[in-house]
This record gives structure tokens, C-alpha cells and sequence, in this order.
């Protein structure tokens, strides 16, 4: 945590108490960088969320429903969680407030704050709650064969519950006018890629609308860890993308440590480092190759293909997962390195690194390979913003996010992360190099190759300095009270991942909200390949990397 937490919830505090106190019941610090404003009617959390929103130059993060009918109090729970952007301030708002569930709706803050369109469509599906205002009341989980009246995350819902089929049709956005065609793809794709439904609309060659269609293998992750102890639910955390098997269960594990306000060895928070950044690496590598093969030039691909295969068995030598899996654990982290294994993995890293930097200064002299990226799938600054997009996308368009140093948790407040976060001259140049960002592929391709080398500087750094004793903890058992709750979150390679845990009975897990980085960056792709033409859509899908199962939670 930043040395301006307390400073930060003070003057928000104070803020918000002078402003808006006659509306707020209580307002309260929790688990160190959490600021709670519980509203005493839900119809003021328009106004107070729109204030927090451009007041603070706030990010809505999540948008979290919990059906809390059982316990005091009554009804269902929504909290907006807010990310702050002023002062590097490490706090999140969590403006909370009860839907009465006689009158199951809520009002809409999708018209002030985009990013919550999302949000309310998916609470609309899951618990039933109609945002009042929002102007798309179209499913977006629930797809056309399920029936109306049945909500899954209500907790009266039984997951054995078998569910008849019925016969309905979703209403696609209709473009229309002279020499418009549409042009339908998916589900079902050549490969043995994932899922997903896009609606092209063109005139001639150019994408004039797009329109995604996704959760066609929705695997009931927040429905499965209702009941299930700490433990079972973190092998389901890990398994909600497997290739942020790390990201997803740092976040998990956190929140559960926070709820326990247990400290971690120093040595655990290091190590959950050095495995954070193995799996950025990877991956990316393996982003970087896709696009060289979109691009068409196969030994591009090759060569990078060939590095992410390095790293791959690196990540099985040191760990015995290729993915990472089994890693983390609740208070630490499963694995040990030994003075020899950090010697190897140094040495790997460094060898990949010299193979890395040929290949990638090559990729710079093709003006092939350059040309179709540039100014391919170019992101507004002002729809990355008003969306909430997060990660490589994000930073691409000129937003400076990353939760690594906005939330540092884990080691990473005692790590520089790169050159340009060191110092608040850096922090300003950064900036405004930051406003000369176009969004493009190119600046995606970019941003990950400066990303792969700040990764493998860290690893050494970290494991070069590696502090001596345990490498986890026992968690205090006697603060896992019933209907505790915490924030988890973690910069997986994709982006901000947010986690939110309500322990129930038995210390049992009555309700867990994930956000995954690409819940936020799927809807930008629709922006992003407007005015290219169709052969770009594979580039600029790649160059975003969206994961589909970590959108279908």
C-alpha cells in the first residue's frame, strides 16, 4: 500500500461527507485502502456516482450485486467500485446501497458513466433487477433459450436446477441504407478458438458497425462458488482463464488475506512477483507471434513462438505447470526457489531476452510488418476512457493504468516496475509521451515489447534479492467472520483483474464477483475496427488479446 492511503481516504472523507452527508447512513475505511459510503436511498447513487466519477477523475473498476435477503438488514446489495485517478492516491470508493426487493430495479448511471452499460445488463440477467434508464435492456448472459424469470445468482436459485429451453430471438442492431451488407461470423470458427458471435455491417470494403455476441460458454464460475470452502474456490479461481492462472488467484488469495487481515512473509510477496511476470512474458510473447502471423510473416511468428516455448518450459522446470498453476496458496505461495533455480531462471530470461531483442529489432526494419499496424484498429482516447477499458489497450491509447503501481500489492511497492513510474519527473514525461499515443496496433505491439523487457528486468531484480524465511503463512482464522468482505485485484497480462469475496457461514463463500480485464476491453473492439476493412478484424482482434473464456465466467 502507498504511503498516501490514509491522507487519500481522509480527504475523500471529507469531501464526500460535506457534500453529500445528509444522504450518506455511514461512511468507513476498510481493509487499509477501501472507503465504504453507504447511502440511505438508492435513488441518490446517480448523483453521488457522477460526483465521485468527475469530481476524483474516478474509474468505475466493478460494479458488484450480492442477494443479501438472509442476512440483517435485508435485500439486494449493489456497490460501485471506483478506482481513484487523482494524486496516486491507493483507494478505492465502494458506494453502496440496498435495492428493496419488493421494487427489484435500481436507477440506471449508464447515461452519465458509460462503463457501467455492461454492469447493468449483466445484473439485470443474473439477479433480476431492472436499471431504470439504461437504454439497451437486451440480454447479455442469458441467451435467447433461456426462459425469462429465472435468475441464476439469486441465491434461492439451485445450481442442480435443470432449465427448459425456450425459443426467442436477440435483437441485433440493424444498419441500414444504400449498399450496406451485413456480414454474420460465428459462433463457430475455423480453429479451436473459443466461441463468439460478430455482426459486421460494411459499405464496400469498410467496417461501418460490429456488434459482439458473446457468453455462448458461460461456465457458471460465481455460481459455482457459492458454498465452497476458501480452498475449492481458489482451483476455480485459477481455472477462470488459464492463462491467468496467476493473476486470478493473487487476486483471490488477497482477498481472502485482507478479510483475514493477515501480512504475507516477504519472501511470498516476492515470489508471487517473479510468477506474476513469468506469465506476462509468455504471454505476450505469444500475443506478439499472433500478430506476426496476421500480418503474414510466418518467421516473425516462428521465432516468437520459439521464445514463448522457452519460456513455457522455464515456468514447468521452476514450477511444474507450464501455465502456473498451483502457485499461490491461501497466505503465500506453494513453490520455493533455490539459489540454483534463480540462477536458472536469471540465465533463461537473459538468454531470451538477447534472442528477443534480434527478432523484435528485425520486426522494425520490416516496413511490411510496421505498415499493418499502423493506424490499424486505432482506439479513441475518449471511448477507452467513458468504456473503462483497462491494461495494454488501455495504456496504448494514452491512459496510464496499471494496478501494479495505481494499487500496488504483492512486492510491487518496493519494485521500480519500469523507468518511467520512478520518479514524479518521470511520472510527468511519461504523461505526456502518453498524449502521443495514436492506439493502433502498432502502439499495442510497442507497448507489449516494452512490457516483456520490464518483466524480465524485474524478475532479475527480485530474485537477486530474494529475502530469506517462509514462504507462506497461516491465516487468522478467527477474523473469517461470517459476511466479511474484500477487494482482490491484480495487472494480469491482459489488464486489471478485480475480485470481490463475501464470506457466509462455516466460512464457507456465500458471494464471489470477478472481473476479468477482458469483461472491460471486449466492448472496444467494436470502436476499434471501425473504418477498417474485414481482412483487419483477425490483426486488430489479436493485437487487443481478449480471452473469451475469461469473459464467459
Amino acid at each position: 500500500m502507498s504511503g498516501n492511503v490514509n491522507n487519500g481516504i481522509t480527504k475523500y472523507t471529507s469531501i464526500i461527507t460535506e457534500k453529500f452527508g445528509e444522504h450518506v447512513e455511514s461512511i468507513s475505511e476498510a481493509n487499509m485502502n477501501e472507503l465504504h459510503v453507504t447511502l440511505k436511498q438508492l435513488g441518490n447513487s446517480p448523483k453521488i456516482c457522477e460526483f465521485i466519477y468527475s469530481k476524483f477523475h474516478a474509474r468505475l473498476s466493478t460494479m458488484v450485486c450480492s442477494d443479501e435477503r438472509r442476512v440483517d438488514g435485508g435485500g439486494y446489495t449493489l456497490r460501485y467500485v471506483f478506482s481513484m485517478g487523482d494524486d496516486d492516491n491507493d483507494v478505492f470508493i465502494v458506494v453502496t446501497a440496498k435495492v428493496d426487493p419488493r421494487n427489484p430495479s435500481f436507477p440506471s448511471i449508464a447515461l452519465q458513466i458509460p462503463a457501467a452499460f455492461l454492469y447493468e445488463r449483466e445484473i439485470k440477467d443474473m439477479f433480476g433487477l431492472t436499471p431504470q434508464g439504461n437504454p439497451d435492456m437486451r440480454p447479455l448472459i442469458l441467451h435467447e433459450e433461456w426462459p425469462s424469470g429465472v435468475f441464476p445468482l439469486r441465491m434461492d436459485f439451485d445450481i442442480s436446477t435443470k432449465i427448459p429451453r425456450v425459443h426467442k430471438e436477440y435483437q441485433f442492431i440493424k444498419v441500414e441504407g444504400e449498399g450496406v451488407c451485413e456480414i454474420p461470423v460465428g459462433p463457430v470458427h475455423a480453429g479451436i478458438i473459443e466461441p463468439g458471435h460478430f455482426r459486421f455491417s460494411i459499405l464496400g470494403e469498410h467496417i461501418v458497425n460490429l456488434e459482439t455476441r458473446l457468453f455462448y460458454t458461460h461456465k457458471g464460475v460465481e455460481k459455482l462458488a457459492e458454498n465452497r470452502s476458501l480452498e475449492e474456490v481458489l482451483l476455480l479461481a485459477e481455472r477462470i482463464s488459464g492463462d491467468e492462472s496467476v493473476a486470478n488467484s493473487t487476486a483471490y488469495c488477497q482477498a481472502v488475506e485482507k478479510i483475514a487481515q493477515s501480512s504475507l512473509p516477504k519472501r511470498a510477496e516476492q515470489l508471487r512477483v517473479v510468477y506474476a511476470e513469468m506469465e506476462r512474458i509468455y504471454n505476450h510473447l505469444g500475443t506478439l507471434a499472433g500478430i506476426s502471423t496476421d500480418v503474414g510473416y510466418a518467421y516473425g511468428s516462428a521465432r516468437l513462438n520459439i521464445l514463448k516455448e522457452r519460456m513455457m518450459r522455464l515456468n514447468e522446470a521452476v514450477t511444474g505447470s507450464r501455465l502456473l498453476f498451483g502457485v499461490n496458496r491461501i497466505g503465500g505461495v506453494t513453490v520455493d526457489v533455490s539459489d540454483e533455480v534463480s540462477r536458472t531462471v536469471i540465465d533463461t530470461v537473459n538468454d531470451v531476452q538477447q534472442d528477443f531483442e534480434a527478432i523484435i529489432a528485425l520486426l522494425r526494419t520490416k516496413s511490411s510488418f510496421i505498415d499493418r499496424l499502423r493506424k490499424t484498429g486505432v482506439i479513441p482516447r475518449k471511448a477507452a476512457k467513458e468504456l473503462g477499458i483497462v491494461g495494454v489497450a488501455a495504456r496504448c491509447a494514452g491512459l496510464d493504468i496499471d494496478v501494479r503501481h495505481d494499487h500496488p500489492y504483492a512486492a510491487y511497492s518496493e519494485i521500480r516496475i519500469d523507468q518511467q513510474h520512478d520518479s514524479p519527473r518521470n511520472i510527468t514525461k511519461y504523461r505526456i509521451e502518453m498524449q502521443k499515443r495514436v492506439g493502433d496496433a502498432l502502439s499495442r505491439f510497442e507497448v507489449r515489447v516494452e512490457e516483456i523487457k520490464d518483466s524480465m528486468s524485474i524478475i532479475g531484480k527480485v530474485l537477486r534479492n530474494l529475502s530469506e524465511g517462509e514462504i507462506y503463512t497461516s491465516i487468522l482464522q478467527e477474523n473469517l467472520k461470517p459476511y466479511r468482505h474484500a477487494l482482490g485485484y491484480a495487472e494480469s497480462h491482459r489488464g486489471e483483474t478485480m475480485h470481490w469475496l463475501m464470506l457466509g457461514e462455516k466460512k464457507r463463500i456465500t458471494r464471489y464477483k470477478v472481473r476479468t480485464a477482458s469483461f472491460s476491453n471486449w466492448p472496444i473492439i467494436e470502436q476499434a475496427v471501425l473504418n477498417d476493412i474485414i481482412p483487419d478484424f483477425p490483426l486488430v482482434n489479436k493485437s487487443l488479446d481478449l480471452s473469451y473464456s475469461g469473459n464467459d465466467l
